[in-house]
């Protein structure tokens, strides 16, 4: 399940720093080891004894090495560390937007990739709920705009990829229709990463399959919302509406959804939210077996047929968001 951007697979017993997070006044004062590109081993790269100077940094950014390792930091220093830098980051008026949103998503997505990768629920919903509001905090500033948002974006057909992707159009259509008070977004962020929480019982040959899916193995992908419910279902730090977004983000109003064809508003509005931005994401992002449409392409296609069963009011606000400059 890794990404275009994402750390080192299954390094167990490591503790991953995102080098963007770096600065040469605070390091993590313990050994940093770095993943080695042609092995995949961790190689000491700096003893917690050394200075991390600032051409360092210059260094590992121009090699694109976005992770380094530690074994001896407590986790829990590590995400008070991470959600520091990233506070920071976020309020960084010295940096574009663009520059700040795109160091935000690359370690949002190396953090999701390795809580998806443990398969361990309570730390993907810790990373959810962390990286939900630091997002908002950019995503509703007034000069982002859907558009923007979409040029930003990494655009492959890894889980988290999309999980991310769809989080994000979420809280830009939800803000856009007032569905939910500002101070709910975040709540509307993390569903978004948590809808597809099911497909972490699906066998990854199905889910990165190159050739289409065999009706029997359509029928196994399919399953995915009630697995997910079943892994949420019992929690009490998901709400009901971001449990409706997992069970029912693949339903239509037209009763053609799945798993249960529930009809009109027997579907909960953020889960109606999220199969519009659903559809279209996953319209303009490469799949194994195609590549990604144009934002053109993808609108005409909805408007076709792939929008039957979507909320029309969602769905209409959505395209004129994407077209607003």
């Amino acid at each position: 399940m890794a990404s275009s951007s994402t750390i080192a697979t299954q390094c167990l017993g490591y503790t991953p720093i995102p080098v963007a997070l770096l600065s040469a006044d605070e390091v993590p004062a313990v050994d940093l080891y770095r993943k080695d590109a042609e092995t995949g081993r961790l190689r000491l790269y700096r003893a917690a004894n050394l200075p991390m100077l600032p051409e360092d940094l210059q260094r590992l950014a121009e090699t694109e090495t976005n992770w380094l390792y530690a074994t001896d930091i407590d986790h829990d220093q590590m995400q008070r560390f991470i959600r520091r830098r990233l506070d920071l980051l976020v309020r960084d008026e010295t940096l574009s937007l663009r520059d700040r949103f795109g160091r935000l998503n690359q370690v949002v997505e190396g953090l999701l990739t390795s809580a998806f990768e443990s398969n361990d629920t309570d730390e993907v919903m810790r990373s959810a709920n962390s990286i939900s509001a630091m997002a908002v905090r950019l995503l509703c500033r007034d000069d982002m705009t859907a558009g923007d948002l979409i040029s930003l974006l990494h655009h492959d057909y890894q889980t988290v990829t999309h999980s991310l992707n769809v989080s994000y159009m979420m809280v830009t259509l939800a803000r856009n229709l007032r569905l939910v008070g500002n101070d709910e977004l975040p709540a509307v962020a993390a569903a978004g990463i948590l809808h597809d929480i099911g497909k972490l019982s699906v066998s990854e040959r199905i889910l990165t399959k190159n050739d289409r899916l065999q009706r029997r193995e359509q029928r196994v992908a399919q399953k995915h919302p009630a697995l997910g419910f079943r892994r949420l279902g019992k929690r009490t730090d998901v709400s009901f509406a971001q449990l409706m977004v997992v069970y029912q983000h693949h339903e239509r109003t037209n009763g053609k959804g799945y798993p249960v064809s529930a009809v009109g508003n027997e579907i909960h509005p953020w889960a109606r939210l999220c199969s519009v931005v659903n559809v279209f994401e996953s319209l303009i992002s490469n799949r194994p077996y195609r590549g990604r449409y144009s934002l053109t392409e993808a609108l005409s296609m909805m408007d076709q047929h792939l929008s039957d069963g979507l909320d029309q009011e969602m769905y209409q606000c959505w395209k004129q968001s994407i077209r607003k400059k």
